[in-house]
C-alpha cells in the first residue's frame, strides 16, 4: 500500500486509513479486532478514532478509544501504527461549539491517551472549530503537548480555509506547532441532497481544493465512500428506483442524483480498465491528487477490509481524474 508524508509523524501512514467509530460498540470487540488485523495484513498502518465516537450508542462511550488500545497492546505494535483521534467537538445534546480552552484540551487528551494505552499520539486533531476562539490561544494551549512529545503532530478536523490559513500565519509568526493537515469531508460524489447535515461540517470544494494544491497541505477525507454510494449502494440504487427518487431512509440516498450517477458509472467503466471495482476507483480518486491526501473508509466485514485495501497500490493519472469529474469528449 502507498503511504504519504504528514509532517512531524515518525511513521509515514498509508494512503488509505481506517475508521473505527464503531469498533467495540456497533462492531463487537473481536469482530474489531479481525478488521484491524485485516487492515495491517493489507498494508494499512493508519488508524482513524475519536474521543466521542458511539457515545450516542448504549455503552458505546469511549468504546473504540479502548477497543484499539487493546489491540494495540495485545499486538504489541503500536510503534508501527499511525493513530489519530480526535478532542473538543460539539458538545452532546445542545451541539454547542467546543471552548477550546486549555482544560477541555487538556482533558480531553489525557483521557483519549488513558483509553488508547498509549503515552503518545501521532496526530491530534481538534474535532470542531469555534470562531470565536482566537487561533492563536488554541495554538498556545496545543504547543505544550507537541514540545513534550505527548503529541506527534496536529490536526484540523472540520476548519475552514479561512481559519486554516490564519492558524498557518499564527505559528509561522509566533514559533508555534501548526496544522499539519486537514480532515473534511469529501468523496467522488459531486453533489448531495436532503435534510441539512450538521452546518459545522466541512466539504470539500473549489477553493478548499485550491488551497491544498496551492499549500500542499496533506488532507484527510472521511465519507470517503459517500455512504457507499460506489460500494454497491448506488448500483443497487439506480436498479430499484431508476429515475425515481428513493426515499431518504435508504442508504447513500442523498447521493443519488443525475451527477453522481454519471460519476458512478465513469468510474465503473474505469473500473474495468484497471481490473479494480468502482469503490477502489472511488479511494484512488482521493488518494490520486496533486495534493497528499488519504481517505478514510468504514468496514464491517474482512472482505470490505481487504476489498477496499486493494485501492491503497492504485494510483490513477490527471486524465482518470478529469474523466471521473467531468468525462471525456
Amino acid at each position: 500500500m502507498r503511504t504519504l508524508t504528514i509532517p512531524g509523524l515518525p511513521v509515514e501512514p498509508s494512503v488509505l486509513c481506517l475508521g473505527t467509530a464503531l469498533f467495540g460498540s456497533g462492531v463487537p470487540r473481536d469482530d474489531a479486532w479481525r478488521l484491524l488485523d485485516a487492515f495491517v495484513e493489507s498494508g494499512g498502518n493508519f488508524l482513524d478514532t475519536a474521543r466521542v465516537y458511539a457515545e450516542w450508542l448504549p455503552n458505546g462511550t469511549g468504546a473504540s478509544e479502548r477497543t484499539l488500545g487493546a489491540w494495540l497492546r495485545k499486538c504489541g505494535n503500536r510503534n508501527a501504527m499511525v493513530v489519530g483521534t480526535k478532542g473538543c467537538t460539539l458538545a452532546s445534546g445542545t451541539l454547542r461549539l467546543p471552548e477550546l480552552s486549555p482544560e477541555q484540551i487538556g482533558h480531553e487528551l489525557n483521557e483519549s491517551l488513558q483509553r488508547l494505552q498509549t503515552d503518545v499520539i501521532d496526530l491530534y486533531w481538534l474535532h470542531r472549530d469555534n470562531p470565536a476562539v482566537p487561533v492563536g490561544e488554541i495554538l498556545d494551549a496545543l504547543a505544550p503537548y507537541v514540545h513534550t512529545g505527548t503529541v506527534h503532530a496536529i490536526g484540523a478536523s472540520n476548519w475552514t480555509t479561512p481559519r486554516l490559513r490564519e492558524a498557518a500565519a499564527y505559528a509561522r509568526t509566533h514559533g508555534r506547532p501548526r496544522f499539519v493537515a486537514s480532515q473534511i469531508s469529501w468523496s467522488l460524489a459531486a453533489e448531495w441532497h436532503g435534510p441539512p447535515g450538521d452546518p459545522t461540517t466541512v466539504t470539500m470544494d473549489g477553493a478548499t481544493h485550491a488551497f491544498h494544491v496551492q499549500t500542499g497541505m496533506p488532507l484527510v477525507a472521511y465519507s470517503s465512500q459517500a455512504h457507499g454510494f460506489f460500494a454497491g449502494r448506488g448500483q443497487r440504487l439506480r436498479k430499484e428506483y431508476g429515475n425515481r427518487e428513493p426515499p431518504m431512509s435508504e442508504p447513500a440516498a442523498c447521493f443519488y442524483t443525475p451527477a453522481n450517477l454519471r460519476r458512478l458509472e465513469r468510474a465503473e467503466q474505469l473500473a474495468r480498465n484497471y481490473g479494480v471495482n468502482a469503490n477502489s476507483i472511488a479511494l484512488a480518486y482521493l488518494t490520486s491528487q496533486p495534493f497528499a491526501a488519504a481517505a478514510i473508509f468504514g468496514s464491517r466485514t474482512v472482505d470490505q477490509v481487504r476489498g477496499s485495501g486493494a485501492a491503497g497500490s492504485l494510483r490513477l493519472t490527471p486524465k482518470d481524474i478529469a474523466f471521473l469529474e467531468e468525462g471525456s469528449p
